[in-house]
């Protein structure tokens, strides 16, 4: 949740809920399905939709996007098999990236999906395959599950929404034309069954998140 909302709380966590409640609105709360041995550990991403492409969590609010130049605190916790009981880190905290404004900004992914009332376009091509924006919203409302084409193109369609909205292309560019060429004649699930191993995809899919988010190109707008 935000530092805001967590010092208003008194500097503790809210009672234990799977939405976002009065109290602590920007809470949410993710179940990962991973078993881990001794030694083992694993790296959960959090970003703008980090949650929603990730195979093995469930959560009611993983499609909630983060806001930008917003401090946020983070807590895991693990049921551990060899003591019999729950054991939770300490609160984390960092920040997003600073909102930058104009009309050349880029919005997220989690936005997009969020706000497809003001799409500038209608249609998008992903390859060489032309999808309308109702196969569009039931692509990014497709989970991952393994498969690196889903979410490659869950960036790839932020990506071009924002260069339809007037965002600087030029630091994408590239990886627009990669992402495309890799994408081909896939149909892209839920519309199709098109399959590519997450281990082709993670590059673009970094370098498209980093533009989505505001890392690289013209910068984040403030959503």
């Amino acid at each position: 949740m935000t530092l805001a909302d967590y010092v208003a709380l008194g500097n503790q966590w809210p009672v234990t809920s799977e939405v976002p409640n009065a109290q602590a609105p920007s809470f949410c709360k993710a179940n990962f399905a991973y078993h881990l041995l001794a030694g083992q550990n694993i790296t959960v991403v959090i970003g703008d939709d980090g949650l929603y492409d990730s195979s093995n969590v469930s959560s009611a609010c993983s499609g909630n996007p983060l806001s930008c130049n917003t401090a946020y605190v983070f807590r895991a916790s693990a049921l551990d098999s060899t003591r019999g009981g729950l054991r939770v880190t300490d609160t984390s905290t960092c920040a997003t990236l600073s909102c930058v404004g104009g009309s050349s900004c880029t919005y997220s992914q989690g936005y997009w999906r969020n706000h497809s009332n003001v799409w500038p376009v209608t249609s998008l091509t992903l390859g060489t395959v032309t999808y309308q924006a109702a196969e569009l919203m039931a692509i990014l409302d497709e989970p991952a599950r393994g498969n690196g084409l889903v979410v490659l193109v869950h960036r790839l369609i932020a990506a071009k929404l924002n260069i339809a909205n007037g965002a600087d292309p030029s630091a994408v560019q590239q990886a627009i034309t990669d992402a495309d060429n890799m994408t081909g004649a896939l149909v892209v699930p839920p519309i199709g069954n098109g399959y590519v191993s997450p281990a082709q995809t993670g590059d673009l899919t970094e370098t498209l998140t980093e533009y989505n988010e505001g890392t690289i190109g013209p910068g984040h707008c403030n959503d």
